[in-house]
């Protein structure tokens, strides 16, 4: 049955579709053995990204001046970081970028409040 498929015009080998040492975007740092070598198919560990989880320290530290527009730019990057990968932590960017804008907008109404009254 094999020789009938190598010698018929139409039909392509479903092993030769992607050429040698193809690697699919996005999975350039799974390590292959890792995921076959057990009895099944192994789910390589998640992570979140590491900007995203420093946009979140960020934010819980806002009350300090300052941190809050830290957590909206490491949001923010963070967010540009994981369009092209697939780790988690988008809900930790967000938080950042909504509650450090807050936070700064929060900072600088006080002070032009205090600016005001003096």
């Amino acid at each position: 049955m094999m020789g009938l498929m190598s010698q018929e015009p139409g039909l392509v080998d479903p092993t030769q579709i992607v050429p040698q040492g193809f690697v699919f975007p996005g999975t350039e740092g799974l390590d292959a053995q890792q995921i076959f070598s057990g009895p099944g198919y192994q789910a390589p560990a998640q992570h979140a990204d590491a900007a995203a989880v420093a946009a979140l320290v960020c934010t819980v530290l806002s009350p300090i001046p300052g941190l809050g527009i830290v957590a909206v730019i490491l949001g923010t990057y963070s967010l540009r970081r994981l369009r092209r990968s697939y780790a988690t932590g988008h809900s930790l960017a967000w938080l950042g970028i909504v509650v450090g804008s807050a936070v700064t907008a929060a900072w600088l109404l006080l002070v032009v409040l205090i600016a005001l009254s003096a």
